[in-house]
């Protein structure tokens, strides 16, 4: 029996063509993708410009939606790069951009207005103070942090009504996203630049014994989703862009039958393919152990059988699962030391008996298991997404016959006139009719138009077809060059103008010196236990779920009674709440207030002040020379997470970390640095 539910939304991860492809074959609704920088993802393969072309051109030929990644901190000096990318996404026509940097998003909607923003689950929407922020700005869909509950989705989706989605698929991170600086400090790689190089997968030594305790298992949603989809959410995200086609393909087409099972009313209880030890995220348990998996790190593979005989020059495996050529194979041993790693090239499948004989050679001892880890490359992906012909652009296009031709040509807001002087005959055997007219000029070769015909004529006339063709020649190849001229000198225009605004800021904001002084702070939880001058900043939580707003606030109006009004806001949640209050603010770390479109999108929320994360490269940050910069002495700040981190001083390569308890979130510090700057 059919259940009754919304339009359900499943929404795919494209790294590359192949996985692309891969997603929409297996039923994806949407795929997110990005360009080769600026985006989370820098390590995926990711699109040229040319492959995104074809890809967006691909995927709406297939009915489907792509969303463009541009989930990155941004500086000025790249922004002009940027203007690039959404002059591009804005040709084609993509159904969203997925956007961190808060001044992204104040830029988009002053230059790009028509372009859809979903907020990226960098942005670190917690709480519905955060998501009526979002929604003032002009975004249309957020996509929420993994770490939030049911209760706590539901909560928020009913006290802000907007889009939300949500991650049911893929890895996790420790910290929160949008609030991990680990990479940044240890390796020199930002995360919050695309680049993690992902320490939290590292061993670290606590108490003489070394482990992964910062490696948390993948979130698998799996038969589960049935109590979201249930709690009226739509939209689901699989996380993936660095992992292959196969897994692509296998995690999607699983989510598929899943969800138009639920729809149908009916259940499947299998769980989905994973590649590390599996939970169900935040959804049902959020303690540290049921999410941590602190002994195996690495990505161990689907389970599909065992070795059952070694032979000189090949290996049995007792196997049901389908297999293919080109899959990428792992053999374990009992304790989960990798054997023997390698692509299923040469081997010999008796279906009858479930035996793959695969003609490899190894040393190894029975019991070994076999896992499929991914596929080797295909360099047929791109000839696919070009199969499908390129036509971006809707035209219409009016001819009129009369004594000249007369064309016009209309797409979007560029409209244009050709006048042809051709001769014109009346007809004596056959007469030239609307739809012969119509059918020529809806033909248009190489160009990149797909057109629709109207044509106004007298009867009795007759034109050589040969002319009219030489005719749609001409003018398709007119039209082309007068509209890529027309969409050049938009986006230059366009450009120009984000140029003189940055110039704008700077000649209004610009320091007239550098603001040397460092300034004291206390925590929020901390208040009551130091004596402090009503003039120190108090700096607000970094984290407050949906449960404990209203008791924040509280507590946090009851201190503005006593005349505390110097504030650090953490996040850009707090701009909500604090409008038209008489306080003094100061935008913290993870507000990332390094471009100027971000500080010119603060200083609109009257933010007086601002500070900046010191995992930052502070030399391409140009806001750091603008009013209002300043520098408090505190402790490195690694992770922020939801979970309970055991107490313990952590190890790696001789540097020493400690976690710090908060009322609703820990965070874990750099020892000999918090013992000097208590936080």
């Amino acid at each position: 029996m059919y259940q009754s539910y919304p339009t359900i939304e499943l929404l795919a991860p494209a790294g590359s063509p192949e996985a692309l492809i891969a997603a929409i074959d297996a039923g994806a609704d949407a795929v997110y993708l990005g360009l080769k920088d600026f985006n989370a993802r820098k390590r995926a393969k990711n699109f040229t410009h040319d492959e995104f072309k074809y890809a967006v051109n691909y995927v709406h030929h297939h009915n489907k939606k792509i969303y463009v990644t541009l989930n990155t901190i941004l500086f000025d000096q790249e922004l002009e790069q940027v203007a690039d990318i959404l002059n591009l996404a804005y040709e084609l026509s993509v159904d969203a951009i997925i956007v961190q940097d808060i001044g992204l998003i104040h830029l988009i909607r002053t230059y790009y207005p028509s372009l859809v923003i979903h907020a990226s689950t960098q942005t670190f929407c917690h709480n519905s103070l955060h998501a009526q922020f979002l929604k003032n700005l002009g975004v249309s869909r957020i996509i929420l942090p993994r770490e939030l509950s049911l209760q706590e989705i539901q909560s928020i989706a009913q006290k802000v009504p907007l889009e939300y989605e949500l991650f049911i698929h893929g890895a996790m991170c420790f910290s929160f996203s949008g609030c991990c600086l680990f990479s940044s400090y240890l390796f020199g790689q930002s995360g919050n630049r695309g680049r993690c190089l992902q320490p939290c997968r590292y061993p670290f030594t606590a108490s003489g014994t070394t482990r992964y305790p910062f490696s948390m298992k993948d979130l698998a949603v799996g038969p589960s989703l049935v109590d979201y989809m249930n709690a009226g959410i739509t939209n689901f995200k699989i996380e993936g862009r660095l992992k292959s086609t196969w897994y692509i393909k296998e995690v999607v087409s699983y989510y598929r039958k899943l969800i138009d099972s639920i729809i149908e009313g009916k259940m499947i209880k299998k769980e989905p393919p994973q590649l590390r030890t599996t939970s169900k995220g935040y959804m049902c348990d959020s303690s540290y152990h049921k999410l941590v998996d602190s002994e195996n790190p690495g990505v161990a593979g689907t389970y599909i059988g065992n070795v059952t005989q070694l032979k000189k020059n090949s290996c049995i495996i007792s196997t049901t699962y389908p297999l293919q050529k080109g899959l990428r194979l792992r053999i374990v041993d009992s304790s989960g030391k990798k054997i023997f790693e390698g692509t299923l090239l040469q081997y010999k499948y008796d279906k009858k008996k479930n035996i793959l004989e695969w003609h490899v050679s190894f040393n190894g001892k029975l019991p070994l298991s076999v896992y499929i880890i991914g596929e080797s490359k295909s360099d047929t992906a791109l000839k696919k997404l070009k199969a499908i012909p390129y036509k971006p652009y809707s035209v219409q296009i009016h001819i009129t016959i009369d004594s000249t031709i007369n064309i016009t040509a209309a797409i979007s807001n560029f409209r244009i006139n050709y006048t042809y002087n051709i001769p014109i005959h009346r007809a004596i055997k056959q007469e030239l009719s609307p739809n012969t007219i119509q059918n020529i000029f809806s033909q248009t070769a190489h160009f990149p138009f797909a057109a629709t015909a109207f044509v106004t004529m007298h009867n009795n006339i007759f034109i050589p077809l040969s002319l009219l063709k030489q005719l749609r020649r001409q003018f398709y190849e007119a039209l082309y060059n007068d509209y890529t001229k027309y969409q050049e000198s938009i986006h230059q225009q366009r450009k120009k103008d984000i140029t003189a605004h940055i110039a704008l800021i700077t000649k209004h904001h610009a320091a007239t010196k550098p603001n040397d002084t460092t300034y004291t702070y206390v925590h929020f939880e901390q208040l009551h236990t130091v004596h402090i001058n009503p003039n120190t900043f108090i700096e607000l939580p970094i984290f407050v779920p949906e449960d404990a707003l209203d008791d924040t606030i509280k507590k946090l109006e009851a201190h503005m009674r006593e005349g505390f009004r110097h504030f650090i806001i953490p996040t850009y949640g707090w701009l909500e709440y604090f409008k038209s209050k008489d306080v003094v603010l100061c935008a913290g770390d993870y507000c990332y207030c390094v471009n100027s479109f971000t500080y010119d999108m603060y200083k609109k929320n009257s933010v007086s002040y601002f500070t900046i994360s010191g995992d930052m490269d502070t030399q391409n940050i140009t806001t750091r020379l603008y009013d209002g910069y300043i520098q408090f002495q505190k402790p490195r700040i690694y992770i922020v997470t939801r979970l309970r981190i055991p107490d313990a001083v952590y190890t790696f390569k001789q540097k020493h970390f400690c976690p710090q308890h908060f009322s609703n979130y820990d965070v874990l510090t750099d020892c000999d640095d918090f013992a000097n700057n208590a936080i």
